[in-house]
């Protein structure tokens, strides 16, 4: 208090030049602040705001394969936008996983390290970026099973020996990885050895099992498991949750014909950056909130996937070139892609916030391709 009663009885010309010196050091002072703020984003803490995909500029990648009649990627997993994982599908049995780099994509061949055989890679998840898992099938070979992992520099199998067709998957933690198989078969890993067990429940004889769904939530494993009876012809779809040798099954549904009410989606699950559980297929995106099932996306048009980066920030794919966009309070869907014809499905997407890779390929022409949209 003194030092402002001296400042105001001070003469006129002390107190203009003092307060030269004050702006002075409050220019000095903003100054600093901002060469902090740029210093962090120099050492890597930089702030990124999600960038809308109706303003993206968007660029496409079509991959062929030499000689091949199919290729189609359907499932993607990135570290980074410089780290893009994409696998699925080719006829030939290579030319089934490829890597992008930022710049370009580049056919991967685990096969080199582990058994070769024909094969089809269903679903691709990282820890990260040397750390990737994969899981498919094999065909016209002694098991079905394969399950591989990348360190960086080499891949591995894990070796269930057994005639079940790994269809999903979730790296949790290095010790908490978990594969869903066909015949309702789940693999848990806890980094060092595996544990299977069946999974069991009152269904039609003749019916097929697939657990084509599963996350882990706050330590609770979703499952979602389907089962096909073609003597009845209907699907019945089972929501199950739990532990190894401790599932419950919290709900179910049945599809027989065009009436019947759909609950959730029955194509699949996935989790959200944020922590949301969602679930995709017939007619749209679903979200499980306070242990129901919420009809988020209504769509005539199947969902193949759904990305949530944060609640304001989703990403849903689907058959028809479909692409939607929920931006926190609605679902927009991105015109540019849409096929009405349906001569392209997406399968997968992938965001930071500030790209986004849209994966998919062409249907109704041959040879059938892959094509990666980027939107920046």
């Amino acid at each position: 208090m003194n030092i402002i009663k001296s400042f105001f009885a001070a003469s006129p010309t002390i107190r203009f030049f003092t307060s030269i010196i004050i702006k002075f050091i409050s220019a000095i002072f903003i100054l600093l602040i901002f060469v902090s703020i740029n210093s962090c984003s120099d050492s890597g803490v930089e702030i990124k705001l999600p960038k809308n995909p109706f303003e993206m500029a968007w660029i496409s990648d079509t991959i062929t394969y030499p000689k091949s009649d199919q290729v189609m990627m359907e499932t993607i997993w990135a570290s980074s936008s410089k780290d893009v994982w994409i696998a699925g599908h080719n006829d030939r049995s290579i030319g089934e996983i490829f890597h992008f780099d930022g710049t370009s994509w580049k056919e991967i061949d685990p096969m080199n390290d582990v058994p070769r055989s024909p094969k089809t890679i269903n679903k691709v998840m990282g820890l990260n970026a040397n750390n990737i898992w994969m899981v498919g099938d094999r065909r016209g070979y002694n098991r079905k099973d394969l399950i591989i992992n990348y360190d960086g520099k080499k891949w591995y199998e894990h070796n269930m020996n057994a005639q079940v067709r790994p269809i999903s998957l979730f790296a949790n933690r290095k010790d908490d990885i978990w594969v869903g198989c066909d015949s309702a078969v789940i693999y848990h890993y806890d980094g060092i050895k595996w544990e299977r067990e069946k999974i069991t429940m009152r269904v039609p004889h003749e019916s097929s099992f697939f657990i084509n769904g599963i996350i882990v939530n706050n330590n609770i494993t979703l499952l979602n498991v389907a089962v096909y009876n073609s003597i009845f012809a209907k699907e019945i779809y089972y929501t199950v949750k739990g532990t190894m040798k401790n599932w419950t099954v919290i709900d179910s549904m049945e599809i027989k014909n065009p009436m019947s009410v759909i609950k959730w989606g029955n194509w699949g699950l996935s989790l959200g950056k944020e922590g949301g559980v969602y679930s995709f297929g017939y007619y749209g995106v679903w979200q499980y909130i306070d242990n129901n099932w919420v009809h988020t996306l209504q769509t005539n048009y199947a969902v193949e996937n759904v990305f949530s980066y944060n609640t304001n920030y989703q990403i849903a794919v689907g058959h028809y070139g479909t692409v939607w966009f929920f931006d926190g309070s609605e679902w927009k869907r991105l015109e540019k892609f849409f096929q009405p014809d349906g001569g392209f499905n997406f399968t997968d997407a992938w965001t930071d916030g500030r790209e986004l890779f849209l994966v998919g390929y062409t249907t109704g022409t041959w040879p059938s391709k892959t094509v990666v949209w980027r939107g920046k």
